[in-house]
């Protein structure tokens, strides 16, 4: 009797609102802030956003806040773009005079590199009118100490992959 293989195409469904944050605060701070001025009741995830680069060799992780909205049934993550971590000893120098010496050099990796100018994520799940969604950046703007904030295609990242939390 012949074997019957089947194989399943699973595509992520991306439907979530996503805002790009440009601001020089910390993840705490940009979140307090959200908190105080949005109404939101944003707190640290138990687990962050981990990636691998380098086949595993150098490890980021990315922070992650999380809010349920009860009142409209909406999911908020407040995600980090931007991660400093220290360079494997055995990639520091290689192929320098410098070879072999260790710095503890750092390295800023990237959630999405492609928007390296992003500071932070800011994804709302569920149903959000226009209009909700404009109030919403406006708001992001008009924080202090924020650059700019603004909509983000989410079919526009080749690396949207990034933004699936677990």
């Amino acid at each position: 009797m012949a074997k019957k293989s089947y194989s399943i195409d699973f595509e992520y469904d991306y439907d979530f609102i996503l805002i790009g944050i440009c601001s020089p605060l910390k993840d705490y701070h940009m979140c307090y802030k959200l908190n105080k001025e949005i109404g939101t009741s944003l707190y640290r995830s138990e687990l962050d956003v981990s990636m691998d680069f380098f086949e595993g060799i150098e490890k980021a992780q990315f922070s992650l806040y999380e809010y349920w909205d009860k009142q409209y049934e909406n999911q908020w993550y407040l995600l980090s773009n931007k991660c400093q971590i220290l360079c494997d000893e055995g990639l520091q120098n290689e192929g320098t005079i410098f070879d072999g010496f260790i710095q503890n050099e750092k390295k800023t990796k990237y959630l999405i590199p492609e928007n390296s100018k992003v500071d932070f994520y800011l994804q709302v799940h569920g149903i959000y009118s226009e209009n909700a969604k404009l109030e919403l950046m406006n708001n992001i703007k008009k924080l202090d100490r924020v650059v700019s904030a603004y909509e983000i295609c989410i079919n526009d990242i080749a690396s949207k992959e990034n933004l699936i939390i677990k």
